[in-house]
C-alpha cells in the first residue's frame, strides 16, 4: 500500500502542472458576457443576438442544406434553424439581461410581429389560387399555424442551456446587440406595414404599386433602421465603430450571398430579367441601412463631444 502511496504521490508532483491546466479548464466552462440593461435594452439586445444567430444560421444552412432532397423524410429547413438559433440566442440574452420580464417581452414582441403579418395571411388564404396551393394550405389553418410554432418551441428549450452558459458583466449596456435589435425589429415591423398598405387591395382587383413607391418605401424603412441603430451604436455602445463593424459584415455576407448573385443574373440577362433602375434601387437597401447608420453615428458622436477650447 506504501508503494503505490508513493507511486501515485511521485506521479502527481511530476505531472503537478498538467493535473492542474486540466483541473483548470475543467473548471471553467465557455460563458457570453451580457451587460445588465432595464426591460426595454434588454429586449432589444436579445432581438440583436437573434438577428446575428438567424443570419449565420441561415448562411450556414444555406451551403449544407443546398442539395436537393432524396428522401420522403423533410429535414428541418434553412429558416426553421434560422428560427431557432434566433429564438434561443435571443430568450437567453434577454433574460440574463433583465429577467425573465424581458424573454415575456421577446415573446410579446415576437407575437406583435405576427399580428402585423396577419390581414396579409388573411388575404393570401382567401384567394383561391393561393389557398389551394399546397404550401399555403397548412398555412390557412389555425392547426397549421401552431404547428409553424415548433422552431420557436425547440428555441425556447435551447434558451435555457444558453442562459446557463451566459454571466452577467460589470458593463451597464449591450450596444453592439441593441442596434443589431433595432435593424431586425425596425424591419420585422415595417415590412408587413408596408405590405398592408401597398398591397391593400383584394388579390383579384389587385393592381401592381408604382415602382418607384415600392422603391421609397424600402429606402425609407432602411434609412429608418441604420439612423436609429446608429444613434444607438453611438449612445450606448462602448466600441461603436467595432459594434458598427460587426452589423456591416453580418449584413454584407448575407446581401452579397443571397441577393447579389440574383442581381447579377438579372444583369446578364437580354432584357436585365425584367429589372429595371428603380427595381436596381430597391437592391441596394442594405447598403443604405449601413450608410445611414455611419452618417448617424458620426453626427451623434461629433454632436455628444465638447467643444475645444478656443484660444
Amino acid at each position: 500500500m506504501s508503494d503505490r502511496a508513493g507511486l501515485g504521490d511521485l506521479f502527481r508532483e511530476e505531472f503537478a502542472d498538467v493535473l492542474h491546466m486540466a483541473g483548470h479548464i475543467g473548471a471553467r466552462r465557455p460563458t457570453i458576457p451580457i451587460g445588465r440593461t432595464s426591460i426595454g435594452w434588454a429586449i432589444l439586445a436579445g432581438i440583436g443576438a437573434g438577428f446575428f444567430a438567424a443570419e449565420i444560421v441561415r448562411i450556414a444552412a444555406s451551403l449544407l442544406l443546398s442539395s436537393p432532397r432524396t428522401t420522403e423524410l423533410r429535414p428541418p429547413s434553412g429558416a426553421d434553424l434560422a428560427t431557432i438559433a434566433a429564438t434561443a440566442f435571443a430568450l437567453a440574452v434577454a433574460w440574463r439581461a433583465a429577467g425573465w420580464l424581458a424573454a415575456e417581452g421577446y415573446l410579446a414582441v415576437m407575437a406583435v410581429e405576427r399580428l402585423v403579418g396577419l390581414p396579409t395571411l388573411l388575404r393570401t388564404c382567401t384567394d383561391p389560387n393561393f389557398a389551394s396551393a399546397p404550401f399555403f394550405a397548412d398555412r390557412c389553418t389555425v392547426g397549421g399555424q401552431l404547428l409553424m410554432l415548433w422552431p420557436v418551441a425547440l428555441g425556447g428549450v435551447l434558451a435555457l442551456a444558453l442562459v446557463r452558459g451566459s454571466v452577467r458583466s460589470s458593463a451597464s449596456t449591450n450596444g453592439t446587440l441593441e442596434a443589431a435589435g433595432v435593424v431586425a425589429l425596425v424591419q420585422a415591423l415595417l415590412s408587413p406595414l408596408a405590405n398592408l398598405i401597398l398591397f391593400a387591395e383584394p388579390l383579384p382587383a389587385r393592381t401592381n404599386p408604382d415602382p418607384a413607391t415600392v422603391a421609397a418605401f424600402i429606402v425609407a424603412q432602411a434609412a429608418i433602421a441604420g439612423i436609429i441603430a446608429g444613434v444607438v451604436l453611438a449612445r450606448r455602445s462602448r466600441w461603436p465603430w467595432r459594434g458598427f463593424a460587426a452589423i456591416a459584415v453580418v449584413v454584407l455576407i448575407g446581401y452579397l450571398w443571397f441577393s447579389m448573385p440574383s442581381i447579377l443574373r438579372a444583369l446578364g440577362s437580354p432584357d436585365l430579367g425584367g429589372l429595371t433602375s428603380i427595381g436596381l434601387i430597391s437592391f441596394g437597401a442594405p447598403l443604405y441601412m449601413l450608410a445611414a447608420a455611419a452618417i448617424a453615428l458620426v453626427t451623434t458622436r461629433a454632436s455628444a463631444w465638447p467643444a475645444s477650447p478656443s484660444s
